[in-house]
């Protein structure tokens, strides 16, 4: 069936269409999607199919497009989103939204996560119309906007008004199928399931009083007290079943890894990883990052009140109540929790025949292939579309050189994608269309 495909031609195409996708500004706050949804649309009318444009807001359209199939299972649904987090220019060897070619990438806010993605998701599907292919089920393409707010504006919205256009026996979105270098061995981590949000904001409270004349215990003592606990210190471990075989999996490779999993000496593995063991820490801990502190309104006041903002992931299975115990244990008497914002749990998914299909397409197109399944620390639109019953993986599959990790491109500067990786995962989606 591939075989009368040329990929050459298939390539160029992938690049041409992300380029023109880059391009278009779609950092949220505030989004303005609109002109990304369209251009996705027209491509897909121009193919024969029929797009429909839904909005909760005129400027923030979802794009969702039916290749029917033979209705022999459930839709197969590939969703991902068009917005994009800022960049700073500055920060960029290249423009990131001018979807430059350099060092055999291209680059641009958005090249990973997730306009690449959905690059590859719609011409997958455009493909399988060119060649006339019947799946058992229907194939659902649907890019949504405001993802990177919480996605209460597309995927929560249209799950909460069109269902009927978005239920699916299976989804495929962001995050899972890239490139995992341990020990001189490809992995392609493939998500089941997701850590899920908990943003709660902290005060510290104390006299406030002229700034000639010091305070010492204050509100910004305390919130400093604060601060320095939360960096220096991590919640409880937590091995799940997803993270423990993840991990073993990895360290069949390289056994020191083993001691990510033993309380005793998880601490002491992470130190030794350094920067690499973010990934590691995250996925077995809650976690609780400071990432906003206000208070004072003028140089010479001292503040009777300053606020934290904590960006909390729960594991899957751990209740607020919980994470809120284990984080009162860091921070102590000096901080009162005020608020506590909880996204909902995520089900995993299972790793049965539809997981193994994955599986075998990934070691179809890369021999050496060490497929596993993992937990996503992030928070992603699945959460949304899970609600509806739909078994929900992170396959977005992306082939990286070792020099070029995943995690340093996420949301970072400098953000590109391989060329010859946007064809793989080009090709990987198709294949699991043709296989579906």
């Amino acid at each position: 069936m591939t075989t009368s495909i040329d990929w050459n031609a298939v390539r160029d195409e992938a690049v041409r269409l992300l380029q023109g996708l880059l391009r278009i500004d779609t950092t949220n706050p505030p989004g303005n999607e609109r002109l990304a949804a369209e251009y996705l649309a027209d491509i897909l009318a121009r193919e024969g199919l029929v797009p429909e444009l839904l909005a909760a807001e005129p400027d923030r359209p979802c794009v969702i497009v039916r290749l029917p199939g033979s209705g022999e299972r459930g839709p197969l649904l590939l969703q991902g989103h068009t917005d994009v987090v800022p960049a700073d220019p500055a920060e960029w060897a290249h423009p990131p939204f001018s979807g430059e070619i350099a060092d055999g990438c291209v680059w641009g806010r958005g090249a990973l996560d997730m306009k690449g993605t959905v690059v590859m998701q719609l011409l997958a599907l455009v493909l399988a119309k060119r060649l006339g292919l019947r799946p058992r089920g229907d194939i659902i393409f649907c890019a949504v906007p405001d993802e990177e707010t919480g996605g209460y504006k597309g995927a929560g919205w249209l799950v909460d008004n069109h269902p009927e256009l978005v239920r699916a026996e299976v989804a495929l979105g962001e995050v899972g199928g890239f490139t995992l270098h341990v020990g001189g061995r490809r992995f392609y981590p493939i998500q089941v399931t997701e850590k899920v949000g908990c943003q709660v904001r902290l005060e510290m409270r104390g006299p406030s009083g002229h700034g000639s004349q010091p305070i010492r215990d204050g509100a910004m003592a305390k919130a400093g007290r604060v601060l320095a606990a939360l960096t220096s210190q991590r919640l409880p471990l937590h091995v799940t079943p997803v993270a423990e075989r993840f991990v073993r999996a990895l360290a069949q490779t390289d056994p020191t890894l083993l001691g990510l999993l033993d309380p005793e000496r998880c601490d002491a593995a992470l130190a030794e990883m350094g920067d690499a063991g973010r990934m590691f820490e995250a996925i077995l801990h809650n976690t609780a990052t400071p990432t906003i502190i206000r208070g004072g309104s003028k140089s010479n006041v001292i503040p009777g009140t300053v606020e934290i903002t904590i960006d909390g992931r729960l594991l899957p299975g751990h209740t607020a109540e919980e994470f809120l115990a284990e984080l009162r244990n860091v921070v102590g008497d000096d901080a009162e929790i005020v608020e506590v914002r909880h996204t909902p749990s995520l089900t995993e998914a299972p790793t049965d025949g539809f997981y193994h299909d994955l599986e075998a397409v990934l070691r179809d197109l890369d021999p050496e292939a060490q497929p596993v399944p993992t937990i996503v620390t992030g928070v992603t639109d699945a959460r949304h579309f899970a609600r509806l019953g739909t078994r929900c993986y992170g396959f977005a599959p992306v082939q990286l050189a070792p020099e070029m990790p995943f995690w340093t491109l996420f949301h970072g500067a400098n953000e590109r994608i391989p060329i010859d990786g946007l064809l793989f995962g080009t090709r990987a989606l198709f294949e699991l269309i043709a296989r579906y």
